[in-house]
């Protein structure tokens, strides 16, 4: 079975479905991965678009980041990974080299570059205590590869011709008109040389095997000069490229591309923790959903730039309870604390830690989102035909067992209508095995049936909103005497505006 530190089974991968864009947009996950992405290659995003696509894969994933978030594993897989930079960068300078011995040079340092991190990788790897099956059989394959008699060979080769040419030390002296270039060291320094003899020209040396693939004319003098003071290096040199004209291994490729995955990510959490944000790896569950200290990621993102503090919220489903149904005062945390959810989930099933001090999630087959948006003049639909529309293939059997979370559903419609359309909903994802939270200002909701739980967000005695989310009951009053208050119609301030 091919190595892979993403799939337990290789052919999971052909089971695995894009991500609905809405999902990433509704929760500000596209916000979040921008800030994980930020510094890497441009292909990494591709790799967060799409779930593992059974519960072994997502038990395998978060087994596999438990060990690569350890420090010592980390270290190692990173400092791993910037070798890896190091040798497409020397790779494209053999596309630039002028001349065909500079050009295996640049190739020899590639493949130097190669075997000796592979060594490091897998020394530091037999050092870590690795616990997942992911990373042990990688560890396993690393050990094995460079145990290979033909690796064997590769390394001690390139590792003795490495070290020759690092040993080389050249003298170049300048009489009558003529450069001469013999081995060995002298005092003095080369731009001092070059800056008497030249003011006002490049006066630093650019080695042309190890700085840089570009040179000036005499440094190109310089390389012929030295090529042909070393005849028997670059004879070695060429059947060296000769016998290893390629070194790459299918497997380890395919891992270094995944590695990213978790490196990425790991290293966005390090950075969290430096601001003060707590995220901690999920407990399996077998129907708990639960955590304690949850926030919005996104929120806590944009809210470290512009110092300000967020406010988390636990969390708690279990047993009967399906779906929250949350309601409260406008602009009072109600679709944070959906976004929270929603992104609690999308991380556990990716295989990563959590915003939240601690967290027990179960599987979830799907995540599915429905936030309210602006009519669209392109469709040609109305808002509520367009909400009905996106509604639709959530609703659908395939998403049985998915978490769903709704903001805001049938705005547009009349009360007693969304009442009744979005008790509907909730009956219709209940017994869909579904769970999720509805974000609403329909306080009916939380009639509809067995398995609804009634969240508020809390206002404090001077009906200030707290962005505190706790189980309650509605209490519609609060909301009524805060817009009372908000547009003095109070009975004292009526009577002082007429009096």
């Amino acid at each position: 079975m091919p190595l892979s530190l993403l799939r337990k089974s290789s052919e999971n991968a052909e089971k695995e479905t894009p991500l609905s864009e809405s999902v990433f947009t509704d929760l500000n996950i596209d916000q979040i991965l921008d800030k994980v992405c930020d510094g890497w290659d441009e292909d990494v995003r591709s790799l967060y678009a799409s779930f593992p696509s059974c519960k072994e894969d997502e038990e395998y994933r978060r087994a596999v980041y438990a060990d690569i978030r350890n420090d010592q594993v980390y270290s190692a897989l990173f400092k791993y990974h910037s070798f890896i930079k190091a040798r497409l960068d020397y790779s494209s300078k053999i596309e630039n080299a002028y001349e065909l011995v500079q050009k295996r040079v640049w190739y020899l340092r590639v493949i130097y570059t190669y075997v000796s991190s592979l060594v490091t990788l897998d020394a530091d790897l037999k050092k870590a205590q690795l616990r997942s099956e992911g990373m042990k059989a990688f560890s396993s394959f690393l050990s094995s590869y460079l145990s290979d008699p033909g690796f064997k060979n590769l390394y001690s080769e390139s590792t003795s011709l490495w070290k020759e040419l690092s040993d080389f030390h050249v003298v170049l002296s300048y009489d009558k008109g003529h450069f001469t270039i013999t081995n060995g060291t002298a005092p003095g320094a080369y731009e001092k040389f070059l800056t008497e003899l030249f003011p006002g020209e490049k006066s630093v040396f650019d080695n042309p095997f190890t700085d840089t693939e570009y040179y000036s004319d005499l440094e190109a003098e310089i390389v012929r000069l030295f090529t042909r003071k070393n005849k028997e290096f670059f004879r070695k040199l060429e059947k060296f490229c000769s016998d290893y004209p390629s070194v790459d291994n299918k497997e380890l490729s395919s891992v270094e591309s995944e590695m990213v995955y978790y490196l990425a990510f790991a290293a966005f959490e390090r950075y969290m923790k430096k601001q003060g944000f707590e995220m901690n790896m999920p407990e399996a569950s077998d129907d708990k959903l639960s955590a304690d200290d949850l926030y919005d990621l996104a929120l806590a993102i944009t809210n470290t730039e512009l110092g300000k503090k967020v406010v988390s919220n636990p969390l708690m489903l279990s047993g009967d309870e399906s779906f929250f149904v949350l309601t409260g005062p406008n602009q009072g945390g109600k679709t944070t604390y959906g976004r929270s959810l929603g992104q609690l989930i999308w991380f556990s099933k990716m295989g990563f830690s959590v915003p939240a001090a601690s967290a027990c999630v179960p599987y979830f087959t799907d995540l599915c989102t429905h936030f309210s948006v602006e009519e669209s003049a392109e469709s040609g639909r109305g808002k509520l035909m367009d909400e009905l529309v996106r509604l639709r293939p959530i609703m659908d059997d395939s998403r049985d067992g998915a978490f769903v979370v709704i903001n805001e559903l049938f705005t547009t419609a009349a009360n007693f209508d969304a009442v009744e359309m979005g008790q509907r909903v909730l009956r219709k994802l209940i017994s869909k095995k579904c769970r999720g939270i509805y974000v609403t200002h329909l306080s009916e909701l939380t009639e509809a049936g067995t398995g609804v739980v009634s969240l508020i967000a809390e206002v404090d005695e001077n009906n200030n909103q707290t962005f505190r989310i706790g189980r309650s009951m509605p209490v519609e009053v609060n909301t009524v005497n805060k817009l009372v208050v908000k547009y003095r119609l109070t009975y004292d301030q009526l009577k002082e505006r007429f009096s």
